[in-house]
């Protein structure tokens, strides 16, 4: 904590992440209200039109600068499905279960993100590393207890959830050995509203002029927990403004609380703190790891 307040950029990415954190609780609020007259997949198509909407002027002047061509369209189609999938599954679970245990799993997401770069990236991954990916399982076991009471297909959907966007970081990591972030936001808006837009239409129902307001906060809210994520990363290290993360756990039990008078159980904190706290220090020991070259290099000086 000492070492965000004394670096603004820490208290910069901190806060970046914070507001992250409240933009995503405010959101799953709008999906579970929305989510009583709408199906799944028309709230996911409205998310992405909305999402691509808010960016086309950004995303035409970039496309005139000519800073979007790629040669790496097949990657892009896995990682937009990769990311849909997950993200009507996510829809589908807020719906259906507690929120507050629906981001308690998917903090696993980055405990699986680093499982499958050491297999598909071939990434080592030192002993501490996987032990804390199995605190970090441990923990969802904890959320779910499996034969204490029954798994919901909810609960299977975050699972699944968290499995896809893991997949979609290992994608977004492959791109951007290659390709700008401008064009990773660029082809991620622009594939996801076609392939929203089919199941969209099959469950179609017109949208009610009351619910305009909170379909349009939805895609909005959406959109501006990537961006300040992506702020938030980009001004300090992972595992600075990781902690920050959590924030989206209480702020989601807060406006569940308030909305619909939800409280997540005593075991989903408990697992949910597991899960975290396991994130964190593999976070925290891979950034160790890249500085301690660095460290040597200034060490020796120039050769």
């Amino acid at each position: 904590m000492s070492e965000v307040l004394d670096n603004r950029n820490a208290v910069k990415g901190a806060l970046w992440m914070c507001a992250a954190s409240i933009m995503i609780a405010i959101s799953a609020s709008c999906i579970r209200e929305l989510s009583q007259t709408y199906n799944t997949f028309q709230l996911v198509f409205f998310r992405s039109a909305i999402g691509l909407l808010l960016l086309s002027p950004w995303m035409l002047k970039t496309a005139k600068r000519g800073k979007l061509s790629t040669t790496r369209f097949p990657l892009y189609v896995l990682r937009t499905a990769l990311s849909y999938t997950g993200m009507v599954c996510v829809f589908f679970a807020l719906a259906r279960m507690p929120i507050g245990e629906v981001y308690a799993l998917l903090f696993l997401v980055p405990i699986i993100t680093i499982v499958m770069a050491v297999f598909l990236l071939s990434e080592k991954a030192g002993i501490e590393a996987l032990a804390a990916c199995g605190i970090a399982f441990i923990g969802a076991l904890v959320i779910l207890r499996p034969g204490v009471i029954a798994i919901s297909l909810a609960a299977i959907a975050v699972l699944v959830t968290a499995v896809t966007y893991a997949g979609t970081n290992i994608c977004i990591k492959a791109l951007s050995k290659t390709d700008t972030p401008a064009q990773i936001t660029f082809y991620g808006q622009l594939l996801a509203l076609p392939l929203a837009l089919g199941p969209a239409l099959y469950f179609w129902k017109m949208p009610l002029f009351s619910d305009l307001p909170m379909i349009f906060a939805l895609g909005t809210l959406q959109l501006l927990a990537g961006l300040f994520h992506a702020y938030s990363v980009r001004a300090a290290d992972a595992r600075i403004v990781q902690p920050f993360n959590f924030v989206r756990l209480p702020a989601s039990v807060l406006f569940a609380f308030i909305f619909f008078s939800e409280l997540p159980s005593s075991w989903t904190w408990l697992g949910a703190g597991m899960i975290f706290t396991s994130s964190y220090y593999v976070l925290y020991k891979e950034a160790e790891s890249r500085k301690k070259p660095n460290d040597e290099a200034e060490t020796l000086g120039p050769t």
